[in-house]
């Protein structure tokens, strides 16, 4: 297998360990974009792109010598054109191309591209629902599978198998990271050393907020259990249909393998979906369920601490309770009569709406109205 080190520059992570790494990141963001709204990206529309966020940038820019030094000393236009430069060393930008208009071509590399979308997957995604989001894909792969005349089944083993594998470890992954989640909360929990820590962190804290959010969506919707019992039901199918034969067929081809190889790794890569839906899925969230009760265990008794000076209430209460219990009679009565001159309990009550509001009077006339009523009837 040939190292990735093989296809890349040699200074392919240069800007990452540069002075200036914050400001190449986003200069490369901003060419990135720019070549979504434009058939090709010249390097004039490039350098214009970048004078424009130069001249708008918060980052401070430090005297740093690339081969073409860039600094706050220099024009945006300079120090526009030696990033361009320097990206195109680092094989961020693709060699020197003259194109129709007769200008540079200044296109972002493919793997830059892929570097820095993965970048962004791992640390600018939002996580909250990315777990039945996996799950649901799953689904989704599975049923258009089995219909007849499927476009996934043209491919059964690239438009199928591996979208499934590519899921199903995603998904081991969010579950690692909800897990981590729990414990860094927990951390954050023995922290708080008073209840304006409690406010604060209930109402601000958007982990709390995503960790739980896609959790209980998992444990009330009722929806998940159907969908991971459905998904496996259909694993069995495909196994047994003419796409598994073909799956073997398409990936002998792809690496050039013969058919007992080839057997053997997509039999291993249903052996993992399979073991993944059937134990792992339900061990993993049982792990989280004992997780959130020792969760909510440690933030009761925190805050009972808080709110106690530090002190479990719970505990000194039971303790007192034993004691008096241990009590002979008359110990016992003198200690409960000292623990009430000891308490103070108040009354407390509010005024109701019934207690001013105004009376209606009578009407004086309604007495003589029924008199009159019988005396008619009798006449």
């Amino acid at each position: 297998m040939v190292s990735f080190f093989e296809l890349i520059d040699e200074k392919f992570f240069n800007p990452f360990c540069c002075r200036n790494r914050e400001i190449y990141i986003a200069c490369i963001d901003q060419l990135i974009e720019k070549s979504k709204e434009i058939p090709i990206l010249y390097e004039t529309d490039a350098r214009n792109t970048l004078i424009l966020y130069l001249k708008n940038c918060e980052y401070a820019i430090e005297t740093e010598n690339i081969g073409e030094e860039i600094s706050s000393g220099k024009s945006p236009q300079e120090n526009a054109s030696a990033i361009l430069r320097y990206f195109r060393v680092c094989g961020w930008i693709t060699p020197q191309e003259i194109g129709r208009s007769g200008d540079n071509i200044a296109s972002v590399s493919a793997y830059c591209r892929k570097l820095m979308d993965a970048i962004h997957k791992i640390f600018d995604r939002d996580a909250n629902g990315a777990i039945t989001n996996h799950i649901f894909f799953m689904y989704e792969i599975l049923k258009t599978a089995v219909i007849k005349d499927s476009a996934r089944a043209i491919r059964p083993y690239q438009n199928i198998l591996i979208p499934l594998v590519e899921n199903e470890c995603d998904l081991k992954n969010d579950l690692l990271i909800l897990k981590d989640s729990i414990q860094e909360i927990m951390r954050a929990v023995l922290k708080m050393a008073d209840t304006n820590s409690f406010g604060q962190f209930l109402i601000k804290d958007e982990l709390l907020n995503r960790f739980f959010n896609d959790y209980f969506f998992i444990k009330k919707s009722g929806l998940i259990p159907s969908y991971i019992g459905d998904i496996d039901r259909m694993l069995r199918r495909l196994r047994r249909s003419e796409l598994y034969d073909r799956m073997v067929e398409e990936y002998r081809r792809i690496v050039n393998q013969d058919e007992v190889r080839a057997k053997e790794k997509i039999d291993r890569q249903f052996a993992e979906l399979d073991s993944f839906v059937n134990l792992e899925y339900e061990k993993e969230m049982d792990y989280i369920d004992r997780k959130i009760n020792t969760y909510y265990n440690l933030y009761s008794t925190r805050m009972m601490m808080v709110l106690g000076d530090n002190m479990n209430l719970e505990h000194e209460l039971n303790r007192l309770l034993i004691f008096i219990k241990n009590l002979d009679g008359e110990d016992r009565e003198m200690a409960l009569r000292q623990l009430s001159g000891a308490h103070c309990l108040m009354s407390m009550g509010y005024i109701g709406k019934k207690s001013f509001e105004r009376r209606k009077k009578a009407n004086p006339n309604r007495k003589n109205i029924g008199k009159a009523k019988r005396t008619a009837e009798q006449m």
